[in-house]
């Protein structure tokens, strides 16, 4: 074989392998367009939110159905919560007062108790005045709130047996979309302004 002869083939063998390299770029450029595999993020927030059946600050049993078609802003606390709650109450009414009308009446905002043995229809109904005259106050038996906060992945449990005891629970603030799935949460004390301007971004 003659050095032209070996450089023509080699030329081949190497234009060859160029054009299979492509093609397998190409096929795994088409691969990870069709990968749907879920992101962590993703995940997270199909993980929050569920059924459930409780009973309204009207005394009026509920269930999720009831608030599907609008936006949710769900806060899980209790009415005897000496600072956390009202605090972040006061946050969410703040922020439902700077949205837009035409975004508010797309948003029904939510207390939901971790404290159904004291926190009774009546004793929400007195509550929840004190923030916004949209919030709806939602309680029931401890095993109907055990499994919202299971569906909402809320922690929350009596810090003793003493008639005026705490409940230690999680403080976040809960966006769900109107298929009752999470888009957003705030944490604890989060400023109003911030909350409403991403309310805002995410209402459609």
């Amino acid at each position: 074989m003659t050095n032209q002869q070996f450089l023509a083939h080699n030329a081949k063998r190497i234009i060859l392998i160029l054009i299979l390299l492509l093609a397998a770029i190409g096929l795994w450029s088409v691969y990870l367009l069709k990968d749907k595999t879920p992101t962590a993020s993703e995940n997270s927030r199909a993980l929050i939110g569920g059924p459930f059946t409780l009973t309204n600050h009207l005394n009026q049993p509920v269930t999720e159905k009831d608030f599907l078609g609008k936006y949710m802003l769900v806060y899980f606390g209790y009415t005897y919560c000496p600072d956390i709650c009202p605090t972040d109450l006061q946050i969410m009414a703040d922020a439902l007062n700077m949205l837009a009308p035409d975004v508010l009446k797309q948003i029904t905002p939510v207390f939901v108790s971790v404290d159904p043995e004291r926190d009774t229809p009546e004793v929400m109904a007195e509550y929840i005045k004190f923030f916004h005259k949209n919030l709806i106050g939602l309680t029931g038996t401890v095993e109907q709130v055990d499994a919202i906060k299971s569906a909402y992945k809320v922690y929350a449990a009596k810090s003793d047996d003493n008639p005026g005891y705490l409940v230690d629970h999680t403080a976040y603030t809960y966006f769900m979309d109107k298929n009752g799935k999470l888009l957003k949460h705030f944490n604890h004390a989060e400023a109003p302004e911030k909350m409403a301007a991403v309310i805002t971004s995410l209402v459609e």
